[in-house]
Parts: structure tokens; sequence; C-alpha cells
């Protein structure tokens, strides 16, 4: 990739930087899913306004959404707006309201293959609603919707990418199509039998949506997983890899044997820069074609 040149002959004075707003503090985020799950999070929002990237950051399997905390804020810095995410049974995400009003707590020992569809049907489209509403206040452009998942999570963030995908075009509403780039960090293959296989399979995992994976050399089979699914996209897109201006798939591997949250948050493997890559470069450069609007609709 080349390196812009920036900088400029100047005839005279430089103009006065534009005045930016200051960047909001943390807030405390709950959304309710249909079926009655309590979704915590942190919204760490972005002083760029409607020309902020949104990231939804998702932690691995039983571990949290503060260990997500010191990366988010240094991501929040730099203009991202960053949601991070308990999906359902982890962290502060335990709770699930029944149609009586009883509380019933989640355990994850409980859940199955068949439950993990929920992360993405019912958990993950009540946090874009969040999301959509900051889109609609002008805090951020939702159509750059970017989600960063570790280990099962980045499962979860492949099959909801297929399924945002998968609504049909309606003549004024937009009702998907929102979800631009992925970020994976120790993708498993499968996971408790949970696999993003169909998803894999989808046109719009084939050829539209940008992907970034990340893993540790260290592990090898967390390493070899992660190869395979990279190598599963970007032999189907066919791209020259050798020049990074023409590259929608990514792969970054760490010298390290972390893997899943341990590997995105530990200062040693600088997964920072990477997704500051990813984003503020790579996906800002598509940004033009993905402008701000207004996705208020009827019903809201």
């Amino acid at each position: 990739m080349s390196i812009l040149d920036l900088s400029i002959v100047q005839a005279q004075p430089p103009a006065k930087p534009a005045v930016r707003k200051d960047i909001p503090p943390p807030e405390a985020v709950t959304v309710t899913t249909k079926d009655g799950v309590i979704i915590h999070g942190t919204y760490f929002g972005s002083n760029l306004g409607k020309k902020a990237i949104p990231v939804i950051m998702l932690p691995g399997w039983e571990r949290s959404q503060k260990d997500l905390t010191g990366l988010a804020m240094a991501m929040q810095k730099e203009g991202l707006a960053v949601l991070t995410v308990d999906l359902r049974g982890h962290g502060a995400s335990k709770s699930i309201q029944g149609p009586g009003g009883q509380i019933v707590e989640i355990d994850l020992d409980r859940i199955r293959a068949s439950d993990f569809d929920a992360f993405v049907a019912q958990d993950l489209e009540a946090v874009k609603s969040f999301l959509m509403q900051e889109n609609n206040k002008g805090n951020l452009n939702i159509e750059m919707l970017t989600i960063i998942g570790c280990d099962f999570s980045a499962t979860a963030a492949l099959n909801f990418a297929a399924q945002d995908w998968s609504w049909p075009i309606l003549p004024s509403i937009k009702q998907g199509q929102d979800v631009k780039g992925l970020i994976l960090i120790s993708p498993p293959k499968t996971f408790k039998g949970f696999n993003a296989n169909r998803a894999l399979q989808t046109p719009v995992l084939k050829n539209q949506i940008s992907l970034m994976i990340i893993a540790g050399e260290g592990d090898r089979t967390s390493f070899s997983d992660a190869k395979r699914i990279f190598s599963t996209i970007d032999k189907i897109r066919q791209k020259n890899m050798s020049d990074a201006k023409d590259r929608t798939v990514f792969f970054a591997g760490k010298p390290n044997a972390l893997e899943g949250t341990e590997l995105l948050v530990d200062p040693r493997s600088n997964c920072l820069k990477d997704i500051l890559f990813f984003t503020k470069v790579h996906l800002a450069e598509l940004q033009a074609t993905d402008p701000w609007t207004d996705r208020t609709t009827p019903l809201q």
C-alpha cells in the first residue's frame, strides 16, 4: 500500500482546524432481545458524528466485555464508535425474562449447538438496533458496520453478516446490508457444533464484505482453523495479495500462542494497529460509496 504524502505548500496562512466535539464518556447500554434476554454492553461513542465507523466488539467464550475496555477506549480515541457486548450467558447478560415476568438465569453449560443461533438472530439483531438509533441521531454511519469476534463469537459474527445481507430489498426501506467489515480473532472451524459453513458459502462473504483474520501462530489448532477459513474465502475472491490496495481479505499471524480474547487484548499482539488499518484506512476508502443516510422507518 502506498503512503500518502501529507505535506502541502501553503501560500496563505493555514486555516484553523475544525473544532471537534469532546469524546463522549462510556455509556452503559442494555437492550432486550425478542425472547426476553437482557443484553448488557458499553458504548464508547465517537466525536466524528456521521463519519464515525461503528464497531461491535464481542469477547470469546466465558469472557466478559470488561476484558475489552482498554482496547475499546483506545479505538474510541481514534474516532471509532465502539460497542462492547456480553452475548447471552456471558458477563452481565445472564438473565432471561419469561412470559410471566419471572427471571431465569442462563447456564452456559446447558447451551447446545441448536441454541447458538440465538446469538445471531436474537442478540446481535438487538445490538444492531441500538446502533441504528445512534445512526439516526447522526452519531455514526451504520452502513459501515464492523464486527470483531473472538473464537465462538467470530462464528456468530460470520453468521450475522450473512443474515444481515439476506433481508429482501424493499423499494423504500433498507433493511440490512450494513455489515461491511469483519475482524475474526482465532475463528474456529467448529465450536460445540456451532459453525459458519453455510455463511461461508453465501455470495456476500465470497465477494462483498471485507474481512481480517487474526490468529496466534503458536497454537496449532486455532491457527490451522483460522488459515483454513481465510483460504476458503481468499481462493474464491482470487485477489492479488501482493497489493494491499486490492485486498478485501487480510490475514495477520501473531508470533505467540494466544487465542481469542487474550490474543485480541494482549499488548504484545498489537491488534490495535491491525484494527485501525482495517477501519480507518481500508474501510474509510470504501465509505464514499456508503454515505450516511437517515434510516428512520415508519415503524420507529
